[in-house]
């Protein structure tokens, strides 16, 4: 069972959470829940959950200063806020996902189940590996990739972009080369959040350092520096543009 924490001022969101996690998500058991930074920080300290839903503005500090307390976070995020202008510092702080209020029942449940899939892998790399072993496969930056009959060595900085068929995945690397391999998007949006990756389509990864520009017409596309078009979905556009208006 994943521990979580919900900090908001507002008692709305506590309401939607639990439901969300009642109906959908049974392997959540939300464990506290507190309304401001003092109150949820020894709600954490008392827990010690997996994973906070976190509010960002609150009446005596925001989310970040609560993130900021601990030297090294052991739990996860999910930020919740009525401001998009918070987005892009959000996930410099290696928040899982950024809901945007009101909530979304089904954004809300995607989230926690990303979340769900990353704590599940954090876990399984702990029982075999020791704690410094486990970060420095986190901030890692190559990846180790097999093809049919090769073994690949690459830098996460080289790939542009990822597009997925089914649990085939195509990167599309620098020096116009791509891998074919057989690892699902979802695989890479877990190994890759942290590192300046989103996820833009059901079927699509976007290095967001190799963007040169979003075109918003018809729901939206963005083009990488080797001039690839990549589509936007709809529900991801609002948070790309807020992204892009703060880098």
């Amino acid at each position: 069972m994943i521990k979580a924490v919900v900090i908001d001022d507002d008692p709305t969101v506590y309401r939607l959470v639990a439901r969300a996690v009642e109906s959908h998500c049974p392997f959540i058991s939300i464990v506290a829940k507190a309304s401001g930074v003092t109150e949820g920080i020894r709600m954490i300290n008392e827990q010690n959950p997996d994973l906070v839903f976190l509010d960002i503005l609150m009446a005596d500090g925001s989310g970040f200063d609560l993130i900021e307390h601990f030297f090294k976070p052991d739990f996860k995020v999910i930020l919740i806020s009525g401001f998009n202008e918070y987005a892009l510092k959000g996930y410099k702080f290696n928040a899982i996902d950024y809901i945007m209020k009101p909530i979304r029942e089904d954004e809300l449940v995607t989230a926690i189940n990303k979340a769900a899939e990353i704590i599940k892998t954090d876990n399984r790399l702990r029982s075999r590996l020791s704690e410094e072993e486990v970060d420095s496969m986190r901030n890692h930056h190559k990846m180790i990739l097999k093809t049919f009959d090769q073994i690949h060595i690459i830098n996460t900085s080289d790939i542009l972009h990822i597009e997925s068929d089914r649990n085939y995945s195509t990167l599309y690397l620098e020096q116009s080369r791509k891998l074919v391999v057989s690892r699902s998007i979802k695989e890479f949006e877990d190994a890759l959040y942290e590192k300046g990756f989103h996820r833009i389509h059901k079927s699509h990864i976007i290095n967001i350092n190799k963007v040169s520009f979003f075109n918003r017409p018809e729901g939206g596309s963005v083009v990488l520096k080797d001039g690839s078009i990549v589509p936007v979905s709809s529900r991801k556009r609002d948070f790309l543009i807020s992204l892009f208006n703060n880098l």
